[in-house]
């Protein structure tokens, strides 16, 4: 009777588990929509979100003819192209596409782990994942990484299937569709594979390969057949290296403070290079003990860890010999994050639940003060300061209110043109100035990047000599950054400054041109 009781007890257990998880899962992806549209739109539009948008404007077909001199492939711009037709251009728009990649990629993290793990482990890297703070970071951003990463993400999920269910065909061929796109949306896709193949390697296992060699090569063979009309670009900006001159050279401490910045936001500028070791060392720590802990299936423990340390190791040894490691661009590696530390607090639940209760609230309590971080624009990755500081929503609201028919407007450099131009509701199109460097030789332009999303038939609004400039207007807007030694303009005796529009960073300068020049 008592074990009839037990058994029932059982059953009663397991139902409610049934009942609960898929609440659970819908109470995290509700969590994680608010955390990451919360304070989106408070952010300025900055260089490379202005990039993203201006070129979203073309169609499909000069999208792709455009990215071939980028130093990214074009299907990210091609979806924001839709995307922007569906939902608008507003602030909460564009950064919604990315917000929403990112909680797609939190749903198939939960069912990898549902897949790997328990339902406990999925529900507890869900918790991680929801308030994970770089990934917050760059949801909030109208650029490809986070969406990479749902493609990433989805890829391997299919992989898993694949693997349990070979004999169905579906699952091969969603695997080449999503990988592909992945390739089309960010090179760094192909440190994702890495870790694939590492899986279907099994190293440590002491299994075979999980699927027969013929299939997986076929699928890898597929997958750059689909890619091949991009890779003659692929070749030509690998060869060339343009666009990648801002790209600091590899230093040692960058290891461990993108894993401390994955885990806290902690950079080695603000815990010092000590707090960064100290983040990355408890980081190890649940890496070895995810492997202790599951020695009876090390190919899914190889699929957790790899995914994180696999493309940031990769990524980082191949910068000591051509710059590379840019912290945005391994985002979709940081979701791995959170999965091998669930495996060892489910482990510990297992039989300290109490202390393993504590441990998720310690690593809750340093995503939360990431979070804290990225909602206040402090996090100090690239582009932070000027998206707090650089306010071109109020220069360009001021000048529309004060401009007077027949004003010009001139932005000084391309860095900021391209903001701008998201802003920009006066009607007047604005003149480019473009400084000259110190050797004397002219800052531009390019026949890549940024310069390419100007139209030859705007060559016109090109200039580098305030003093030859032909204007058609005696009032002129210079639109500039706050002014720095090295590049202070030097305007004409004629031109008399009347007015300033301050936007913190920026600002606006209403000349009066006076008399000859």
């Amino acid at each position: 009777m008592n074990t009839m009781g037990r058994l029932a007890e059982d059953v009663q257990v397991r139902q409610w588990r049934q009942a609960v998880y898929p609440s659970t899962v819908l109470a995290l992806l509700t969590l994680a929509l608010i955390v990451r549209f919360h304070g989106i739109s408070v952010p300025i539009i900055w260089y490379d979100e202005g990039y993203s948008l201006m070129l979203s404007e073309r169609s499909p077909a000069l999208i792709w003819s455009t990215t071939a001199g980028d130093v990214h492939p074009p299907l990210y711009y091609v979806i924001l192209h839709y995307w922007t037709m569906l939902f608008g251009a507003s602030v909460v728009a564009v950064r919604g596409l990315s917000a929403v990649a990112d909680v797609g990629t939190v749903l198939l993290c939960i069912k990898l782990m549902s897949l790997l793990a328990t339902r406990r482990a999925a529900c507890i890297a869900g918790v991680l994942l929801v308030l994970l703070p770089i990934t917050v970071r760059y949801s909030q951003e109208v650029r490809m990484y986070t969406l990479v990463g749902f493609w990433l993400m989805a890829a391997t999920v299919a992989l898993v299937y694949w693997r349990r269910q070979p004999q169905l065909k579906r699952y091969p061929v969603m695997y080449v569709l999503l990988m592909t796109a992945a390739f089309y949306t960010h090179y760094f896709a192909a440190l994702g594979v890495l870790v694939h193949w590492l899986y279907w390697a099994g190293p440590g296992s002491g299994k075979s390969a999980s699927l027969p060699v013929r299939k997986w090569l076929l699928v890898n063979v597929a997958i750059v057949v689909l890619y091949s009309p991009w890779l003659p670009h692929l070749m030509d900006q690998t060869w060339k290296m343009q666009g990648l001159e801002w790209i600091s050279p590899t230093t040692w401490d960058m290891l461990p403070s993108f894993i401390a910045q994955c885990a806290a936001m902690i950079s080695t500028t603000e815990g010092g290079l000590w707090g960064t070791l100290i983040v990355s060392a408890v980081v190890i720590a649940c890496c070895v003990m995810a492997w202790r802990y599951r020695r009876t299936d090390r190919r899914s423990t190889v699929l957790v860890i790899g995914y994180f340390f696999v493309p940031l190791i990769t990524a980082f040894f191949l910068s000591l010999a051509v710059p590379i490691f840019v912290p945005r661009y391994l985002v979709f590696a940081a979701a791995g994050l959170p999965l091998f530390v669930a495996v060892v607090l489910d482990r510990l639940a297992e039989r300290r639940p109490v202390i393993a209760l504590l441990c998720l609230s310690v690593f809750v309590a340093g995503e939360i003060h990431g979070l804290q971080k990225v909602y206040s624009q402090e996090d100090g990755l690239n582009g932070t300061f000027i998206r707090k500081m650089a306010r071109l929503d109020m220069l360009a609201d001021g000048i529309k209110r004060e401009a007077e028919a027949g004003d010009e407007l001139v932005i000084d450099g391309l860095y900021w043109y391209l903001p701008f131009h998201y802003y920009n509701t006066t009607g007047i199109q604005p003149r480019l100035y473009i400084a000259r460097l110190p050797t004397g030789a002219s800052d531009g332009p390019f026949n890549y990047g940024g310069w390419l999303l100007i139209p030859q038939t705007l060559d016109w609004i090109f200039f580098d000599n305030v003093a030859t400039v032909k204007l058609s207007s005696k009032r002129v807007w210079w639109v500039t950054g706050r002014p720095r030694p090295e590049k202070v303009v030097t305007f004409p005796k004629g031109w008399k400054q009347t007015q300033t529009l301050k936007g913190e960073e920026v600002e606006a300068r209403l000349f009066i041109l006076d008399g000859e020049r």
